[in-house]
């Protein structure tokens, strides 16, 4: 099969109707649904030209092209026509993509992957936002929801690391684009709080990591939300831990006293 060769002249009208597209979805996104619906026609009409324009131009470009154009082009009429806040990030993601193509710079296979995965993602969370759409990931870092929001610092660092293992196995086996995308921007901060609750903190430091996990699993741990909505407490005393406790359980800190 003959590759298409892409010739600068089309990736620099390509680049313009992108940029030209987005320049018309933009003011639609700043008025509120009565004025739009009041004043819109002249906006979504050029809109809707510029949508044709930018599709046309990357018709015939290579294969990677038009597969950034389509996810792209996607992305920003849910951004900015429909108000869907999940798709900003994928959105960004392809607008910067294409602005390197001004400078010559085609997107490598492992950033096309990475839109795929931001999209994928974005779906996600958007069907998360809107209940009548509801489908989450299968993965929900832990499916327990049985034990006490009264956590301690051995017992914040397992949940943390509960999520890390979680994450770690479900792409190792069948991952989905919220998975993949919780890795590349998730995970790191996991390994560094996990690392970071090693060494004693005072309750207001593990308040504050507390925070920050809840606020950042947020937009990937879908299925299991309440899993980080715990209250810090001092070291709670516990059962020293069997052999077969260690077995069975791994670093799960043994019950209370």
């Amino acid at each position: 099969m003959k590759r298409r060769r892409t010739d600068p002249a089309s990736l620099e009208a390509y680049v313009a109707a992108a940029r030209q597209l987005r320049t018309a979805l933009m003011p639609l996104a700043e008025r509120g649904p009565e004025l739009r619906a009041r004043t819109g026609g002249e906006a979504f009409e050029r809109a809707r030209q510029a949508r044709a324009r930018f599709l046309s131009s990357a018709s015939g470009l290579a294969r990677r092209e038009r597969k950034l154009a389509a996810h792209w082009e996607n992305a920003a009429v849910l951004r900015y026509l429909h108000g869907r806040g999940a798709f900003v990030p994928a959105e960004e993601l392809g607008n910067r993509l294409i602005s390197h193509l001004a400078g010559g710079r085609r997107p490598t296979l492992r950033e096309i992957h990475e839109l795929d995965d931001a999209c994928a993602h974005a779906c996600a969370l958007d069907r998360h936002q809107h209940p009548e759409l509801l489908r989450t990931s299968r993965f929900s870092g832990s499916r327990s929801t049985t034990r006490s929001p009264i956590v301690d610092q051995a017992e914040l660092r397992w949940r943390i690391r509960r999520d890390l293992t979680g994450l770690t196995l479900e792409n190792a086996l069948a991952g989905t684009g919220t998975t993949r995308e919780a890795e590349r921007h998730l995970a790191p901060w996991l390994t560094h709080a996990a690392d970071t609750l090693d060494t004693p903190m005072s309750i207001e430091g593990l308040e504050d990591i507390a925070a920050q996990w809840r606020e950042r699993r947020a937009p990937y741990m879908l299925a299991n939300p309440d899993w980080a909505d715990v209250i810090i407490a001092p070291p709670i005393p516990r059962t020293r831990p069997s052999w077969w406790w260690k077995l069975t359980h791994g670093e799960e800190p043994p019950p209370a006293r």
